[in-house]
């Protein structure tokens, strides 16, 4: 007997599954709002140097301000520097009791903030930035990174955090509701049957049955019938990450899918977190950006179907690279077309994203598919880590971060077509499976693959 006659014995795909399918999509509907809370928690107000000695009562601030504050290239008052010497202005002859003006011929004399930051709170009351970097001293300065994008925090900024929790920070619970969901889903009756665990795969698909409606007594579930069931899907040797590489066709596979998967993330990761320069406040640009992940999940399901895995993984990671490839080239002034082209990149991005789950599941034989989805996923996870800090390349050129995006998500369409196409194909059972499918020129090669018990 094999383990498929066991699940038409307890009614197949039922209310048992559709319960645990709930239970799984509680968490996941919670967890991508953690990813993105650094867009609102790590976001940078705009600041000035916070200067001593402003009268309260000056009614023009502006003016007050140009004679302490040197002005950037594009016309705005610094965040980062001051005159040592507050500065004489056209018909103006304000200065504090203690100030004298400085030079008037040559250029002045400025200084890095040497008392902290005034923050405008008009839109966050508080952020990690204007909590921790309050200060000079605490755990960096403000000024350091120049361009400093949300989520970029020296380790000692966030240990900062760690230890001094701002009250608007704590979890709202969505963690514990994410522990609770899962706590209440079974183990998998087919993993419990490969560990030996015959006992508790027999409690569980009695349940499973009962659940379903349907009548099995406990001669239709026997332990002799679970033990023949175990001892065909046991492993001879545990699948271990060394096994994604063993054979040619398997190496080919997972090499492919760790660059695939790391340029998905890192593109994806980096549309979503660089909300900046596009014209609207951030809670906008979320709203927009949230929006349009809807039509390309739908876009995704009719793709897959018509066009394959590979043509929709390649095309979406490609479509990326276009958007945020023509960005470059829409001038500052067109602020329509920039915030249209991040809106379809980020489109783009979320249906790259959702095609690799089914893709690269479909790709792995069923011994080593978790195995595979893990190691691509901590890959991928690690391109995710690295988006926010690629943003800190726009102190060298203003474009390189958009470019940076734009060559790995192309780098990875490109790796996405060196991938086998699974479309209507036989999901792999075994190592052996996945080889058998390879290529003549893979076939004559010698291939060292662990033996798996059919």
């Amino acid at each position: 007997m094999r383990f498929e006659e066991l699940l038409e014995q307890v009614g197949g795909f039922g209310p048992f599954q559709l319960c645990n399918v709930a239970l799984l999509a509680l968490p996941r509907v919670l967890l991508p709002m953690h990813f993105l809370l650094p867009v609102f928690l790590a976001a940078v107000p705009a600041h000035r140097c916070a200067l001593p000695g402003a009268p309260a009562n000056f009614s023009h601030q502006d003016t007050w301000l140009e004679a302490h504050l040197p002005r950037e290239p594009d016309g705005t008052l610094s965040s980062c520097l001051y005159f040592t010497h507050s500065q004489a202005l056209p018909n103006t002859t304000f200065w504090g009791a203690d100030q004298s003006p400085g030079q008037l011929e040559g250029e002045p004399s400025t200084a890095p903030c040497p008392q902290g930051w005034d923050y405008d709170r008009s839109e966050f009351s508080s952020t990690i930035v204007t909590e921790v970097r309050a200060t000079p001293s605490a755990a960096g300065g403000l000024c350091e990174f120049p361009g400093a994008r949300p989520g970029i925090c020296s380790l000692g900024q966030l240990h900062h955090v760690r230890h001094h929790p701002h009250p608007h920070w704590r979890s709202s619970g969505w963690l514990h509701h994410h522990r609770d969901a899962t706590g209440w889903v079974p183990e998998s009756a087919r993993w419990l049957l490969t560990q030996g665990r015959v006992e508790e795969a027999h409690r569980y698909l009695l349940r499973c049955a009962r659940l379903n409606g349907q009548l099995v007594g406990e001669d239709g579930l026997s332990q002799e019938a679970l033990n023949k069931v175990a001892t065909r899907e046991r492993v001879v040797q545990r699948p271990s990450y060394l096994d994604l590489f063993r054979t040619p066709r398997l190496r080919h596979i997972s090499l492919c899918c760790m660059v695939m998967w790391f340029g998905v993330n890192f593109s994806y990761y980096g549309l979503s977190l660089d909300v900046s320069g596009l014209g609207l406040n951030v809670y906008q640009t979320q709203l927009l950006f949230g929006a349009v992940e809807l039509p390309s999940k739908l876009l995704v399901y009719l793709l897959v179907r018509h066009m394959g895995r590979r043509l929709t993984q390649a095309g979406m990671l490609l479509g990326t690279a276009l958007a945020l490839g023509i960005s470059l080239l829409v001038p500052s002034e067109m602020g329509t077309w920039s915030i249209a082209l991040a809106v379809i990149g980020k489109g783009f991005s979320e249906a790259a994203f959702t095609t690799a789950y089914l893709f690269t599941s479909e790709l792995y034989p069923t011994v080593l598919r978790q195995t595979g989805m893990g190691l691509t996923s901590l890959v991928g996870r690690l391109g995710g880590s690295l988006a926010p800090l690629a943003a800190l390349l726009d102190g060298v050129w203003l474009s390189l971060p958009k470019l940076t995006y734009g060559g790995i998500a192309l780098l990875a369409a490109c790796t996405a077509l060196l991938l086998p196409e699974t479309r209507q194909a036989q999901l792999p059972e075994t190592i052996q499976d996945v080889e058998r499918s390879a290529p003549s020129s893979l076939q004559e090669e010698e291939m060292p693959m662990k033996q798996v018990q059919d």
